[in-house]
């Protein structure tokens, strides 16, 4: 993607932004470098935590918490590990999934259930050593996986929650993606949910010079699909990382009957979003700008 788009695009590596300030003509954008540029329109896609977001909407998302902690991160592959992925569980509402990666790595996805108390905001060191307090002792390749983490560098950790924003622009800033209007991993359809935000948008600024215009129509189409991908019930978390051996015993059991057709039908009625219950309007041929 870099190589065919940085034909047409100004890439900035290293930078943040420090200040926006917008008129009717444009929006002047101070990096924290001390430069300055003047766009057109700035679209901010920053994720969940979107700095930018915050500046221009300050005060405005009121996330719903979805009470899960998670790490990504990559480890050694070893002898241990084969083609197929493999979920662990255990009482505490811990868990973890190992999946085979590229090359000789090892994806891991740690997760826990619990109420949020601020560990998104901590250092990465701060964050590593609370997963080892709570993974020390859950057996499994829970060592292994420890010890690797404190080794890596790709080490990405957060607290989940939904973006939830009454409005995507102000003026000639809009948000797009996780920013305007993160889903989760649990709702299946993030990335989905991405792409098709900046179709959209792309599509409405496309077809006409009015930028209210297209910024209310790009509001009009995404919302139904995102308030498709939030939908997830937060009994899901709950369910998903048991705390006791009666919840574990159900997790199991609802896991091994999970593939079965009546099954599998009423989970994905419940639980999974349906991208296909919004029609997408076809851009083709309509550019105007």
């Amino acid at each position: 993607i870099y190589d065919p788009a940085s034909q047409r695009v100004a890439y900035r590596f290293g930078e943040t932004i420090h200040a926006l300030e917008q008129d009717a003509s444009g929006v002047t954008v101070h990096f924290a470098s001390g430069t300055s540029e003047r766009y057109d329109v700035v679209i901010a896609a920053e994720g969940v935590g979107s700095p930018t977001r915050e500046k221009i909407f300050p005060d405005e998302n009121k996330p719903k918490w979805m009470d899960i902690t998670i790490a990504y991160f990559g480890i050694p592959k070893t002898t241990d590990d084969g083609e197929f992925s493999r979920q662990y569980n255990t009482i505490g509402g811990i868990g973890a999934t190992l999946k085979p990666g590229r090359e000789d790595n090892v994806h891991v996805y740690m997760g826990m259930q619990k109420k949020p108390e601020g560990e998104n905001e901590w250092s990465t060191e701060r964050q590593k050593l609370f997963l080892k307090e709570k993974f020390s002792h859950a057996g499994w390749h829970f060592p292994r996986i420890l010890d690797g983490m404190f080794k890596t560098d790709d080490f990405y950790f957060d607290v989940l929650r939904q973006v939830r924003m009454d409005r995507w622009s102000k003026g000639r800033v809009v948000l797009t993606g996780d920013a305007a209007w993160c889903a989760t991993p649990l709702s299946g359809i993030g990335t989905t949910l991405a792409v098709v935000g900046g179709y959209v948008l792309a599509g409405e600024l496309s077809r006409t010079e009015d930028l209210p215009s297209a910024l209310a129509v790009y509001e009009r189409v995404m919302r139904p699909f995102v308030k498709e991908g939030q939908g997830v019930p937060k009994i899901v978390p709950r369910m998903l990382w048991p705390h006791s051996r009666i919840g574990l015993a159900v997790l199991r059991g609802t896991m091994r009957v999970a593939g079965t057709p009546l099954v599998r039908k009423t989970f994905s009625n419940l639980y999974l979003r349906d991208s296909k219950k919004v029609e997408l309007p076809n851009y083709a041929d309509t550019s105007t700008v």
